[in-house]
Order: structure tokens, then C-alpha cells, then sequence
């Protein structure tokens, strides 16, 4: 009898790959069968075992990033796009929410572009095909005031004045295109840098001659409709920037401090019977508005107190700001007389500012006058208030602001302070002059400093007016139910969105659709030199959209000021040509992307295109851009048909997403410097609590795992540790890849199986996979990208490499035949099915995976980012079972119990290795489900072993007899399950530990270092002759020599 030797693999030749054929025992002669297992050394027992091998790195290689971003974004899309029928399985449009083509991309991009490709893949995995056509807002003021910098910059360095001569428009507009062009190209490459999924090649910009051409063309339908007219209304307006600004081009500053102002108006009082002057008593925190005023206003329901004092005589506040009056008197007083709102109505005051004392401003009843701020009385001047003007105007009361640009006092202030204050900043100088004045004609009663939320230029950080200026408005209040109406068929993510857009929508009768800017598409309006009068009709508009398809817009900039190919035939016929100019106000920013819907990916030639499945944008923009593209494209819809009776909303769906705050809870702003970048995430280059900066750089996938980890409908954090996890997570998921992929490398199939042959684990397995699979599924559907990721994350942890990669591993590195093919025929099932769930998130990972699967796995399933959800659903649903469902809830408690147990054991030193022990799961006799609990324990017998990982598993109905097992160590666990008391006892194994497993389940009495379990001894034998290369005999001639 020769004992042969094992010897490793040569250099060139993997165990696995000596190891890849089986051999059937008949085939060995009987003398071979009859023969003991050869003798191996220790150190040779590696090369038995059937490893997980796979070159898949276990970082994401830099280098071959390009490839798989290609791969998984351009040739993706272009593959879904020529290959998916929409008439099949649909089509799903996601219209994007143009960004500025202003500088570099920032972490809130990240969380906005991400979300949206999260939701496209997740649609293309649907079979539908994707239309995702990416846009970029390039007018606006923020590109202007870059482009004037540069401008300016440019004269100084070539020595001239910056503040002599002019930046003719067409200048700016030069400089402008080609700032925008630029962040254009730059954005677009970072955006490509993240794997967004897109049509790249057809994205558009609200510069393209294309979009303004719609643009205007919607303009005209509304125009035709008498949505658009001018008016001299207050709007917001920023000195800084000179123009007029909208409402979502505001920030507010709750640290703002106004000079507030207690102000007397000497009033005559005639009510009831009463004939006398008594001083009333206005509160405001914009002293500069004061030379503007027209009227006072008072509540007609609320009460108003005469009191009197020794300084000042009668003064008249509302009775409920009694108590509020301590604080600017500084005396006694006692009320003489009480009075009512609307008896107040008409009655007529003195301006102390207009120089006379004529008693010729009325008080006025308004609803909008508040009973507990400042004194109820409210000065009212229309140029400067939206509450003001509109009151003014039912009442026929003209609008003054005597205020220019640049926000400055003009000689239009009232005489005699028209000198004193001409040229004074009103936020500034002019706000204290007038305080001064009215201190100087003894009329300022107190002055204090008052501190609030204040509305600010977002681009400047400014702090803006209210002023009366000549611009265009878009009348909302004829199309405001329509839309309205039209929201209640829209779907909001989260549904608080619903009632934010309303409110926005119902708050809003006009909206300023002009600003004084260069950059932009103009308002094509002409206006006549003699009387300023615009002309703005359905004809004037279209001739000038045909002169622009013919020239480009450019040319309303660049032709002479008085050329008449501008003027349509019918205002040559009414109007004296030479005396019309072309106006110079361009169009709302908001009203450019509002139009956007006209984009739509390949639409027809129709500009109302229908709606798009799904508009994605920040919280900010239900003031913005969702408002904006709402209102034009009803607008539209309405002038296309005048009987629609129920107009759509552009979106059928309506999600919105939060911003992006740093650890301290702070908007992330650069100006304050606590800015994360995504090349931070993406680099893994911040630093954590306990490391240093990392250089496993982790690619877009930590970026994006990043985005779908949070709960994006509230404000969403990033910090290190947060950061730390999500590339821990990303690791993980490489990790369960790896192990995959290396123990299936030998796998050639069969793939048909009958569900109910396979053994306990893996039916379990699949049980736990299709779970999950469904609450993936689930998730996604909704939008709740951050459960779907939990969902995945605690199936890998708690059901795949917790329980089943622990269960499998025995089978996968030393067994052979069926038992190993199930393991590796499920572990492929869940292989693809983790691709899928992954895919929506990371997809450059995806695609590196089936990089590396093997050429097995390549030709019989299809590329992972192509598969669809309801193929491996149904691939699934053979699987489902529920008995052993039932039954899982049986074994986990009694898993549970188990490792409980041994968790006792390895603190009080009795064992190490959880295969060191046996395991008895004793039955009591009594409760109402010993036979339910009996009968699962013994279905599932043979793999209690190993879904426990101990070296054996034995079920007992009442108490067993330890003494036959165990004279050493015992631990017992109690758990109660179907009403039923199990207890869980683990003692120290009493077999020898097998040198090649490690399972204690080879003789006692063999030698330590040639201690086999009979599975694997019967193993090593068939090795001998089915891999004889991996012996020698050299033992063997040394023997024979001593013998002879």
C-alpha cells in the first residue's frame, strides 16, 4: 500500500482548474476504492478545496473608468433608444429642469442630475424606452454681470477708464454667449463624468436659435390672447443689478435691519358730531418711501382710540396697539375718544413732506391692515407697494416713485425737499435725509432700529426695493383656475408639493415677464419716440419672430435703431415708421425655461407637446420653474383651443428634493466656504473622524450611492462619516460581486431545476432574494430611492452574507457534484438579480461586474443594465412556497437561539469556531404547536448543520440525555415560537476535526493531521484519480527501497 503526497498546482494552473471535472466512483478500479485516502501534509490542503477565484479587482480600477462610463451612459441609451418599442412596453419622458450655464457644477447638481438618472434607469429596467433630453438656462443676469466683469476687466487692461464710455449690448451679448458656451461644455462633461444617462448629442440651450424661435412663438399665442400688456406697477427691483427681478430670483435675509419710524400726519377729524385736528400715527420700517405717499389705510372693522398727550396733542392709533404705545411715548396719556375704521373712510390728512398744508390725502379702508402691528394706520404709497398700488388703483389714485435705477432719489421727489434728496441711495443716505426732515418739521415722533426678514438679490446679495416701473406683465388671473385645476390630475413626491405649488399659483394675479438685461431672448414690442407708447400686437409679433428665423436674434441688437424691416405692414399703415424704435427689455429668465416644454424629444412640429411623465426639481422651484412652465403651458393650450375644458399640467408627475446642507445643518454656499464638491465624494479625498484621506478613490458610483442613500424630500446632509459609510457600503457590494463571481467561475450549467429538489438553504435563499427583490421593485416604483438602497443593503447584510454565503460556504469550497451546483445555480440567480437592483444606482459597477463574469454567464443571460424587472419576476415566482415561508420563521428562531448561545460559550471561553460545537434543539411535550414546530425541524434536518454553521444538529421531542453526548461544557438557550418552548442547547463536539473542512465530524481517533470526515475523505480518493498531477510518488519509491 503506497501513501501518495499531494503537491500545489504548477505556477501556471489554478487548483480550480484541476479541480473542474468530477469523477464517477464506478469508474475507479475496486482495489483503488478499497484503499485508504492518501496521506497529505497541512500545508497542501488549500489545493483541495475549491476557492473563489476571479481576476474582478477589488477596487475599481481608474484606468478603465472611460470605458464603462461609455458604455453604461452613451451606448446604453443609444442602444434602448434604437432597439425599445414604445408600443410595447411605453415610453417615459423625463423633461429636464435646465441648470445656469454659470461656472462649475456644485453637490446640489449632483443630487439633482443623479435623482433624475435613478429614475430613468429604473424606467429603461421596465422595458419602456427612455427620452431624456438634458437643457441648460443660458440668459439671465448672473451670465450678464460675469460677462460686464470681464468687459470691464478688458478696458483696464488695455489702460482705459472703466467708468468712461459704453458696453454697447451687443458686446455683452458676445461676451455672454461665449461665457455660457462654456460653463455649457464644462457642465456637460461633468454631468457625463457622473454617468447620467442622456441624449447628449441633441441637448439644448435657451440660446439656440431653435428654442427662442418657440419661445416668442408661444409669446405671440398669448399676445393674441390678451395675456400680455404693460403697466406702471411696483415690482421688485434691484439697484444693484438695475432690472427688475421675480420672485424666485429673491433670497431673504432674516438679519436685516431697517430704520423703523413712528411718524405724525396731521389729520382733520369730522366724524360723528367731532370736528377737530388730532396727528395720526403711521409705523414703517421704509422711511424712503414716505415722499411717495398717497393715502393712509385703515381697517373698517377695527377700532381706533384718541389719546391724549401733553407733547405731541391727540394722537390716533387702533385701540388693540394701545399697550404698544408706551413703547414710542414717553409720557402719560389718557384716551379721550374712540372712533371706527370705516367712519375714517375719506376723511383727510396733511402730507408733512409735500410742502403744504393742504389737507388733501384721504384715509382709505383696506382688509389687508393688521390690528397688532405697528399703530393701524399704514401709509400707503402705490410706486412702492403691491398691496398699496392695488388699493390705490380701485380708487382711482395715481402711482408716483420718485426713485431711478440705481435706486436713487429723482427730481421728482415733492418741493421743497426735492434738492436735499435728489441723488441719494434710498436704502442709504436717502433713508436717513428723510428721517432728518421729518425730525426737522418736528413730525418724526421715534426712530428705532428694526430687525427682519428682508428680500434680497440672489446674484448681487443685495438688498432690493419695491418700485413702479414701465413693464410687461402676464396676466395669471385668466388662466389661474385652469391651472389650478390642472394639478388636481398631477402626481407630488411628496405630497406637501400639491398644496406649496397651489398656493404659489393662487397668490399670483400677474407676472413681470421683463427685465432691463442685454443677454436674453427680447420682448419684440416697438415703441414710439414721441409718447413712449408700445406696440405689441398678434401681427407686429409674428413679423418680427420671421425676421428672426430669417436673421437670428441678434440682429434686434445690430441693425440701425430706426431700420424699417422690423415693423409689420399693418403698424407701417397707422404709425410714422421713423418715429418707432424697437424696445430693449429682454424676457424673464423664468418665461425662457417655462417655455422648455416645447423641447420635448422629438416632437412633432406642434409647439404643445404632451406631458411629460416626470419634472424633478429642487423645492424652490414650485415659486419657479414648475410655476413658470405651468402657467405657459396652459397659457397655450388655452389659445390653441379657447374650449378646452380641461387643460393638463406639463408633468404628470411632480418630485421635488430638498438642499444640501453641511454637517452643521447650514446651506452649503461658497461664499461661506463650507462647500462640498462631488469630486470630494467621488475621490474619497475628505477626511474621516479615524482615518486619514482615502486613495481608494470610489468613482461616481460612491457619488451616486450617496444621492440614492438619502432622503432627498427633505434637506439632505453630507459630512465625512456620512460619506465614510456610503463608500464602506460601495466596498461591500464589490465584496459580494467578488466572492460571486469567483465560486460560479466553474459553473457550466445545467440552468433547469426543479424548485422543489433543491435543498433547504437555497430554496431559503431564494425566498429571502425574491423578497427583497419585490420590496426593491416596490421602492423604486414610489421614488423612495433611499428604502429601496436600506432594502438592499440589509438583504446583502442579514440574508446573503449572514446567513446563506455562511450556509453555502462548506458546500462551494469542498463539496462536489449536485450539492455544489445547487449552491452555485442559486448564487447565479441572486448574481443577477443584485445587478438589477443595483443597476438604476450604480451602474459603472454593474457594468465592471459583467465585465468579468465569465463567458458562461455572457451567453446565457442578458447584459444586466438591459434586463428588465419582469423577467426574473417570473423567473422567481416558481420559487415561491409557503410552507417553507412558514417555516423560515421556525428556523431563524431557532438560528437566533443558536448564536445567542455560542456568543455565551466564546465569552466563558468554551469554544472558538461556531463548528467546534453540536447543537440539540429540544421540543417540550407541551403547547399547542409541538407537531407544527416537530415536523419543520425534521423537514429541514439534514441542513440544520449547515444553515447553523455548527458541526451537527439534532431534534429532540422532550428532554434528551446529555450524558451520552457531552461530559465537558453545555449551553442552552429558551425561545418560544407557535406557542410553542424550544430550547437550544450547544455542547462541545465530541468527533475529531476534519483537516480539510473543519467540520468536527471525522473519527476520534484518527490523527490530527490526516483527520478526514468520510465526505471529504471520499473526495481525496477521487482526486487520486481524477487529478493525479497533483500527487507524486515520491514517498512511495522511498518505501519500496527500504523493503527491498
Amino acid at each position: 500500500m503506497s501513501y501518495w503526497r499531494l503537491i500545489a498546482p504548477s505556477a501556471s494552473e489554478s487548483s480550480v482548474e484541476l479541480l473542474d471535472r468530477e469523477v464517477n466512483l464506478q469508474s475507479c478500479p475496486e482495489q483503488d476504492m478499497l484503499s485508504p485516502a492518501p496521506k497529505l501534509l497541512p500545508k497542501s490542503w488549500a489545493s483541495t478545496l475549491f476557492l473563489p477565484r476571479t481576476p474582478f479587482p477589488p477596487r475599481a480600477l481608474v484606468a478603465e473608468r472611460p470605458r464603462y462610463l461609455r458604455r453604461c451612459t452613451e451606448t446604453l441609451y443609444n442602444w434602448q433608444d434604437r432597439t425599445r418599442n414604445p408600443a410595447q412596453n411605453g415610453q417615459f419622458v423625463l423633461h429636464d429642469g435646465p441648470p445656469f450655464a454659470n461656472g462649475p457644477l456644485h453637490i446640489g447638481h449632483a443630487l439633482n442630475k443623479i435623482l433624475k438618472d435613478i429614475t430613468c434607469r429604473f424606467e429603461l429596467s421596465l422595458g419602456k424606452r427612455v427620452l431624456y433630453v438634458p437643457g441648460w438656462d443660458c440668459h439671465g443676469l448672473p451670465i450678464e454681470i460675469k460677462a460686464l466683469e470681464q468687459l470691464w476687466a478688458k478696458r483696464v487692461d488695455n489702460g482705459l477708464d472703466p467708468d468712461n464710455g459704453t458696453i454697447y449690448p451687443l458686446e455683452i451679448r458676445r461676451a455672454a454667449r461665449k461665457l455660457a458656451h462654456s460653463a455649457f461644455s464644462e457642465q456637460k462633461k461633468s454631468f457625463q463624468d457622473w454617468a447620467i444617462m442622456a441624449d447628449w448629442d441633441n441637448a439644448w440651450k435657451t440660446m439656440d436659435q431653435k428654442f427662442e424661435l418657440r419661445q416668442l412663438e408661444v409669446f405671440s399665442a398669448m399676445v393674441k390672447k390678451g395675456l400680455i400688456s404693460r403697466k406702471c406697477k411696483p415690482v421688485y427691483w434691484s439697484p444693484s443689478s438695475r432690472t427688475a427681478l421675480a420672485e424666485a430670483e429673491l433670497e431673504y435675509r432674516d438679519d436685516h435691519e431697517s430704520a423703523a419710524a413712528y411718524v405724525l400726519y396731521p389729520l382733520r377729524l369730522n366724524v360723528d358730531g367731532l370736528d377737530l385736528l388730532v396727528n395720526a400715527v403711521i409705523w414703517t420700517t421704509t422711511p424712503w418711501t414716505l415722499p411717495a405717499n398717497r393715502a393712509i389705510a385703515v381697517h373698517p372693522e377695527l377700532e381706533y382710540s384718541i389719546i391724549d398727550t401733553s407733547k405731541h396733542g391727540p394722537l390716533m392709533v387702533a385701540t388693540s396697539t394701545l399697550e404698544d404705545a408706551c413703547s414710542f411715548l414717553d409720557e402719560d396719556f389718557g384716551v379721550v375718544g374712540t372712533v371706527r375704521g370705516k367712519q375714517l373712510q375719506w376723511q383727510w390728512y396733511a402730507d408733512p413732506l409735500s410742502g403744504t398744508n393742504r389737507y388733501d390725502r384721504p384715509i382709505l379702508n383696506a382688509n389687508f391692515v393688521s390690528a397688532f402691528t405697528g399703530t393701524g394706520l399704514v401709509h400707503i404709497a402705490p410706486g412702492h407697494g403691491m398691496d398699496d398700488y392695488e388699493l390705490c388703483q380701485s380708487y382711482g389714485i395715481e402711482t408716483f416713485a420718485p426713485v431711478d435705477d440705481a435706486g436713487h432719489f429723482t427730481h421728482h421727489v415733492p418741493h421743497p425737499w426735492s434738492d436735499a434728496l435728489r441723488g441719494f441711495a434710498v436704502l442709504h443716505e436717502g433713508n436717513k435725509s428723510v428721517l432728518s426732515k421729518l425730525s426737522e418739521v418736528g413730525r418724526l415722533l421715534k426712530q428705532h432700529t428694526y430687525i427682519h426678514k428682508y428680500p434680497y438679490d440672489w446674484r448681487t446679495k443685495q438688498p432690493v426695493i419695491v418700485r413702479a416701473t414701465e413693464q410687461w406683465f402676464a396676466d395669471v388671473s385668466q388662466i389661474q383656475q385652469a391651472a389650478l385645476k390642472s394639478l388636481d390630475s398631477v402626481k407630488f413626491i411628496p405630497k406637501t408639493g400639491h398644496e406649496r405649488l397651489k398656493s404659489f399659483v393662487k397668490n399670483r394675479s400677474e407676472w413681470c415677464i421683463s427685465r432691463q438685461r442685454a443677454w436674453g431672448v427680447p420682448i419684440p414690442a416697438l415703441y414710439s419716440i414721441v409718447d413712449g407708447k408700445a406696440i405689441l400686437t398678434g401681427e407686429s409679433v409674428d413679423h418680427i419672430i420671421s425676421k428672426i428665423r430669417e436673421r437670428g436674434v441678434t440682429a434686434w441688437w445690430a441693425d440701425p435703431k430706426d431700420d424699417p424691416q422690423w415693423i409689420a405692414p399693418s403698424v407701417s399703415l397707422a404709425y410714422d415708421t421713423s418715429q418707432l424704435r424697437r424696445g430693449t427689455d429682454t424676457m424673464d429668465v423664468w418665461f425662457d425655461s417655462g417655455t422648455s416644454w416645447t423641447q420635448s424629444a422629438k416632437a412633432s412640429d406642434e409647439i404643445v407637446c404632451p406631458p411629460a411623465d416626470v419634472y424633478l426639481e429642487g423645492t424652490d422651484q414650485h415659486r419657479g420653474w414648475f410655476q413658470s412652465s405651468l402657467l405657459t403651458y396652459i397659457a397655450q393650450q388655452l389659445t390653441a383651443d379657447p374650449k378646452k375644458s380641461a387643460p393638463e399640467a406639463p408633468f404628470k408627475t411632480l418630485i421635488t428634493h430638498g438642499f444640501v446642507l453641511d454637517p452643521a445643518g447650514l446651506k452649503m454656499s461658497k461664499s461661506v466656504g463650507n462647500v462640498t464638491s462631488p469630486d470630494e465624494i467621488m475621490g474619497n479625498t475628505l477626511r474621516t473622524p479615524n482615518k486619514k484621506k482615502g486613495s481608494n478613490a470610489m468613482g461616481p458610483d460612491a457619488l451616486r450611492l450617496w444621492v440614492a442613500s438619502s432622503d432627498y424630500t427633505s434637506d439632505v446632509k453630507v459630512n465625512p462619516e456620512v460619506l465614510h459609510s456610503i463608500n464602506t457600503t460601495l466596498a461591500k457590494y464589490r465584496v459580494t460581486f467578488k466572492f460571486i463571481l469567483g465560486v460560479v467561475k466553474d459553473f457550466q450549467g445545467p440552468l433547469e431545476v426543479l424548485p422543489w429538489a433543491l435543498r433547504s438553504p437555497h430554496r431559503i435563499a431564494i425566498l429571502h432574494l425574491r423578497r427583497a427583490f419585490g420590496n426593491v421593485y416596490s421602492y423604486y416604483s414610489k421614488r423612495d430611492y433611499d428604502k429601496a438602497m436600506a432594502e438592499i443593503n440589509g438583504y446583502i447584510t442579514r440574508d446573503l452574507s449572514a446567513f446563506y454565503m455562511e450556509t453555502v460556504k462548506d458546500v462551494l469550497y469542498t463539496d462536489r457534484g449536485n450539492a455544489r451546483w445547487q449552491a452555485q445555480l442559486t448564487l447565479l440567480m441572486i448574481y443577477h438579480c443584485l445587478q438589477t437592483m443595483l443597476a438604476p444606482v450604480c451602474p459603472l459597477l454593474i457594468e465592471e461586474t459583467w465585465d468579468y463574469s465569465t463567458d458562461y454567464i455572457k451567453k446565457t443571460f442578458p447584459h444586466p443594465l438591459e434586463t428588465m424587472w419582469a423577467t426574473q419576476e417570473k423567473d422567481l415566482e416558481p420559487f415561491d412556497d409557503p410552507q417553507l415561508a412558514d417555516d423560515m420563521a421556525i428556523l431563524d428562531q431557532a438560528r437566533f437561539s443558536i448564536n445567542r448561545a455560542q456568543e455565551r460559550a466564546r465569552s466563558n471561553k468554551y469554544m472558538g469556531s461556531s463548528l467546534e460545537c453540536f447543537a440539540i434543539l429540544e421540543v417540550e411535550k407541551l403547547g399547542d404547536g409541538v407537531q407544527i414546530v416537530t415536523d419543520c425541524l425534521q423537514r429541514h434536518l439534514t441542513d440544520l448543520a449547515a444553515m447553523f454553521v455548527v458541526s451537527r444538529v439534532d431534534v429532540y421531542v422532550g428532554r434528551p440525555d446529555f450524558r451520552t453526548w457531552s461530559n465537558d461544557w453545555i449551553v442552552s438557550e429558551e425561545f418560544e415560537v407557535q406557542g410553542t418552548t424550544v430550547i437550544a442547547h450547544i455542547y462541545k463536539a465530541w468527533k475529531a476535526k476534519c483537516i480539510r473542512c473543519w467540520r468536527y465530524l471525522a473519527p476520534v481517533e484518527a490523527e490530527a493531521e490526516e483527520a478526514l470526515c468520510d465526505r471529504c475523505e471520499s473526495i481525496v480518493r477521487d482526486m487520486c484519480h481524477s487529478h493525479p498531477e497533483l500527487f507524486d510518488r515520491q514517498q512511495d519509491e522511498e518505501n519500496t527501497q527500504v523493503s527491498e
